[in-house]
């Protein structure tokens, strides 16, 4: 990072015509000057009311009288633009006004649109609140990665004559060592165009991985590709991603290499939901930010397309890209083990070593810290405690190394997840460690507690306290007037270094957690997760059982959440068998409504808890004429969707009980049975839904006379 001591050097600088000009202003001009000089970023820190700073602010864009876009609350006379809209543009000059609070999302979304050799306008409070633990953080990351702050009441200089002259010998050795390093070609990217190439002219079924932190050139490589293999010949591209503005980069740089700019047509934009209902051909399919995209939906595009490019940011706004690089390889290594993958690290929208970008990986932990794991984990004798603010404030280093724990851990983690686990007085972090090395971590959020006035007003949809997810839920979709009365401890994340995984690690942590709970004197331990069969046995095998299902599929996930409980308090166990008595109830309905598409693995291991334990010989009677004579299906259904709810499926294998949760549970179509399971046709489909329900009623049989 390139240092300097702004107040020796603003005397030297004078604006073209030799004017005065403010303290503000030369300060900008400062920073401008020397992001010029290294083709990096800098931040122009203004630090007072929201007035003041405002007027600063509004003196460098008039003196600049350059396009320039505003993120955050602004003067009257400001046009502000959402962060989110800025995606793949190339900025000039950015403010970012964090006087009231400072957005992590905002500013580790919007930095990555600004050019090097610019600067980005910070506005900062005059001073922190009480218990704003992560303004006080960043303030003071601020100072030690040497950012100088503009102060209300402290000026640098005023009113100063400032003269243009060569640079300050400092500069000048900054400038030719810049020089020194500075790549000349773009050789990386062209190799990333090389390779999205070969995956349409080279074998099929070899997906194209390509990770890059932002500022690589990534979005640049795909439409160069794209219209390149275009301008080849090849007659239909598909676009996928988050959002068409998230792509914007890619088609700007497809025009410009298109030999025909009406060929534009044939490189077409299809959001993940539209892909998947259409199922449209295509000769290459390409997914940018495939990170924010469900890995369900990543899986399904694998299966179907030969040729494909996934792109994804591996350190960036989105905190995402090291989960999509955990979890979604190890799938693509089943489903297209010739897989192919490349890596940009060569910088192209600013110099190496920038120090915005650095402030960003570090400050908000957005960089992997994994540690030193070489130890044998039989003799590991880990301790667990509750971690202190306080103590992450002081260690910088610890604190990466928890969040980038988390960020692994979880697709959706932000870095606003940051703020929270720094100021958040109703979020306890947990942590198993050895020495200074952080195994795994569990967030709680403590819930619900509330008043009978405010539980009732929350039953009747009046009342939407922030947070308290699982204490509303329960109250109002469940329907239980009193429920957001009780106090329950949600795990909002737990997670383990993934070398450790698989080696009971979670469960040593959440029976710490459960003991910890009780003596708190909460009324439940909970959780609510994208469904997963996996996830769903693991909270299972701790004894939490499922009272919800969402009857919608989360957007970013592309799965339905499951709510699981365990009662902990003799009221809590009262409420916890109302719930469950009536969830029971409600799911047998919703499962061939609402929840017909919910994946029948999550199914399967819910079944014990939804499954009857007798089942009426008269059952076994009546659906013999189905098993030995020709009673048709649509006659037995009600007796077989009976007959599955009194059994077991343990002695299924998994293909049977697949097809008997789809077909009778779920009321899946025939052809829809055929398709999943490769039958021939129907005919095979029920003959083999025949043998799996004389199975179940031989195990009947062998049980009843046991």
């Amino acid at each position: 990072m390139l240092h300097f001591t702004l107040i020796h050097c603003l005397s030297f600088i004078l604006s073209p015509l030799g004017s005065l000009v403010s303290a503000v202003i030369q300060f900008y001009q400062q920073l401008k000057h020397l992001a010029k000089q290294s083709n990096h970023r800098q931040l122009c820190c203004i630090q007072g009311n929201q007035q003041w700073c405002f007027e600063q602010a509004s003196d460098i864009i008039e003196f600049e009288s350059i396009d320039y876009k505003w993120c955050g609350v602004a003067p009257a006379t400001i046009q502000t633009c959402a962060y989110s809209t800025l995606l793949g543009q190339d900025i000039q000059l950015l403010i970012l006004n964090m006087n009231q609070q400072f957005d992590a999302n905002m500013f580790a979304a919007a930095e990555g649109s600004v050019c090097g050799g610019c600067v980005i306008i910070l506005l900062l409070p005059e001073s922190t609140t009480a218990g704003d633990n992560f303004t006080n953080y960043v303030q003071r990351q601020l100072i030690a990665q040497k950012f100088q702050i503009f102060k209300e009441n402290q000026q640098l200089i005023s009113n100063t004559t400032i003269v243009n002259t060569s640079p300050t010998p400092q500069l000048y050795k900054q400038q030719h060592s810049y020089k020194q390093q500075q790549p000349l070609n773009n050789k990386e990217q062209q190799q990333a165009v090389a390779q999205i190439i070969k995956t349409v002219t080279g074998h099929r079924r070899r997906p194209l991985v390509i990770t890059a932190n932002r500022g690589r050139g990534k979005s640049a490589a795909l439409g160069i590709a794209a219209a390149t293999l275009i301008n080849q010949g090849l007659a239909k591209i598909i676009i996928c991603a988050p959002s068409k503005h998230a792509v914007s980069t890619l088609y700007k740089h497809a025009t410009l290499t298109l030999t025909n700019t009406e060929d534009l047509q044939r490189i077409q934009f299809m959001a993940p939901d539209t892909l998947q209902l259409e199922q449209a051909n295509c000769d290459l399919l390409i997914i940018d930010e495939a990170a924010a995209i469900p890995i369900k939906l990543l899986i399904a595009f694998t299966k179907r397309y030969s040729r494909l490019v996934f792109a994804t940011t591996q350190f960036g706004y989105e905190g995402s890209g090291r989960g999509f690089a955990l979890r979604f390889q190890q799938q693509l290594d089943q489903i297209a083990p010739e897989w192919r993958s490349f890596h940009l690290n060569q910088a192209i929208r600013w110099a190496e070593n920038d120090p915005v970008e650095t402030f960003t990986l570090t400050s908000l932990c957005l960089m992997e810290q994994t540690p030193n794991l070489k130890f044998d984990c039989k003799q590991l004798k880990p301790t667990i405690s509750i971690l202190n603010r306080a103590q992450l404030l002081e260690q910088p280093q610890q604190l990466n190394q928890l969040f980038s724990l988390l960020v692994n851990a979880h697709y959706q983690t932000k870095p606003s997840d940051l703020v929270a686990l720094l100021n958040d007085q109703d979020l306890t972090i947990i942590t198993m460690q050895h020495n200074q090395a952080i195994l795994a971590v569990a967030l709680i959020n403590h819930e619900g507690g509330f008043e009978q006035t405010t539980s009732e007003q929350i039953y009747q949809g009046k009342r939407r306290p922030n947070g308290h997810l699982i204490a509303q839920s329960l109250t109002f979709h469940s329907g239980f007037k009193n429920a957001a009365t009780q106090r329950y401890a949600r795990i909002q994340r737990i997670a383990v270094q993934p070398a450790l995984q698989k080696q009971q690690f979670g469960s040593q942590l959440l029976t710490w957690i459960i003991d910890w709970a009780t003596a708190q004197q909460f009324d439940h331990i909970s959780a609510s997760f994208a469904g997963s069969d996996y996830l769903l046995r693991f909270w299972t095998r701790q004894q939490l059982q499922v009272l919800r299902i969402g009857s919608r599929k989360d957007k970013s996930s592309g799965q339905h959440s499951l709510m699981v409980n365990l009662p902990l308090s003799q009221q809590g166990k009262e409420l916890h068998h109302q719930i469950q008595t009536d969830f029971h109830k409600q799911v047998k309905v919703q499962l061939s409504r609402q929840l017909s598409r919910l994946d029948s693995s999550i199914l399967i291991a819910l079944w014990p808890q939804i499954a009857f334990k007798q089942c009426h010989e008269l059952i076994q009677q009546s659906l013999s004429a189905y098993i030995n004579a020709n009673r048709s299906y649509e006659n037995i259904e009600y007796l077989l969707i009976e007959l599955l709810y009194c059994s077991s499926l343990a002695t299924l294998n998994s293909k049977q009980q697949h097809c008997l949760i789809e077909k009778i549970i779920q009321n899946h179509s025939w052809q829809e049975i055929v398709q999943q399971h490769h039958f021939t046709g129907k005919k095979q489909a029920q003959a083999f839904l025949k043998n799996c329900i004389c199975d179940l009623l031989t195990q009947q049989t062998r049980e009843s006379t046991l």
